[in-house]
């Protein structure tokens, strides 16, 4: 009996494991499936209904702090912990803002998520496609995602296997941080923001 349950323990404790791997990758499709759905009926939900559809998942699949103290860099340790929270937020507003406004039709694209794989630093990568009509080649798209208190979320994304997000923000907004100061880089991104909402 005692040998029955030593070998039952080992077989959920081998399920858990395994669960655990496919997290990060669930999450990505999880997201592509309300992705595409926001894309199929995005003329008819307009950029407001856009938004709020993407809300929840962006809110559970995106480290948004991550994210941004990544963006940030050593930056980072400049800032108030009130102040950094305001850029979390400016940051995730933009975030949904621009996949409101990238992903408002739908002309029979798809997504693939390949296999999920270990990175460096204890991260995981979630490869991914997005595959296009008429003859253009697909978009490669990667995710990098860390566990943070037994929840996956992204940290970075990858566009071609090598075009990382977060060094592009970088690039864009820390040089502007240092040079014109926090309130000018919020005003910044709230602006960008705005705009994606007028146009939308």
């Amino acid at each position: 009996m005692r040998k029955f349950l030593l070998i039952l323990a080992m077989v959920f404790l081998a399920s858990g494991m395994a669960q655990a791997a496919e997290a990060p990758r669930e999450s990505i499709v999880k997201f592509y499936d309300v992705l595409l759905d926001v894309m199929k009926n995005g003329k008819q939900l307009g950029f407001k209904g856009r938004e709020e559809r993407l809300i929840p998942v962006i809110d559970a699949t995106f480290d948004m702090r991550e994210m941004t103290r990544l963006t940030l860099g050593a930056a980072a340790k400049s800032l108030s912990p009130e102040q950094f929270v305001r850029l979390v937020e400016a940051f995730r507003s933009y975030t949904i803002a621009s996949y409101a406004d990238n992903f408002d039709d739908f002309g029979g694209e798809s997504f693939v998520v390949g296999e999920s794989r270990q990175i460096a630093g204890g991260g995981t990568l979630v490869p991914s496609r997005l595959v296009l009509t008429g003859g253009s080649p697909p978009v490669s798209l990667d995710y990098v995602m860390r566990e943070v208190e037994g929840h996956w979320g992204i940290t970075d994304i990858l566009a071609e296997g090598s075009v990382s997000q977060v060094a592009m923000r970088r690039s864009e907004f820390v040089s502007l941080l240092r040079r014109e100061g926090y309130d000018t880089l919020l005003k910044t991104i709230e602006a960008k923001t705005n705009a994606l909402a007028t146009k939308g």
